[in-house]
């Protein structure tokens, strides 16, 4: 299972996303960081998603090519998140969605909700590391 532990993410990752959480409590928004690192195995699974096994197309990132997979420190550079309200996710919420990458923006993160092409994420956030070629 995927970690949600912030300690499992790249420095300069987790110092934005506790600036990020404390941005959105800011907003009026409560946030719920539900995956930080993830394994290979994990994001074969997802990228299989919709192409090889039933359901919908999450990823585009190949096994080894996302974010979330360890680096060579054993560090992800990305984490997902969803708004909540009395505990209960808000997936289809577009104005608490919208405000939340709003909120990840404005502490020098990267949202997936901006992306351009067919596949937009919502929850992703990142910061590329400086080995570059990964992407979500």
């Amino acid at each position: 299972m995927a970690s949600r532990a912030l300690s499992d993410l790249a420095e300069p990752v987790r110092l934005a996303a506790l600036a990020f959480v404390a941005r959105c409590k800011a907003a009026g928004l409560d946030v719920l960081i539900y995956c930080t690192l993830r394994s290979e195995a994990e994001q074969a699974a997802l990228f299989a998603q919709g192409r090889t096994v039933p359901g919908v197309i999450v990823t585009n990132a190949r096994p080894g090519r996302s974010l979330h997979n360890p680096d060579a420190t054993g560090k992800a550079w990305a984490f997902d998140a969803v708004p909540t309200r009395s505990g209960a996710p808000l997936w289809a919420d577009e104005d608490a969605l919208r405000r939340m990458g709003e909120c990840g923006e404005a502490v020098g993160l990267e949202w997936a909700g901006r992306w351009r092409g067919a596949l937009r994420e919502r929850v992703h956030f990142q910061i590329q590391n400086s080995a570059g070629g990964r992407h979500e």
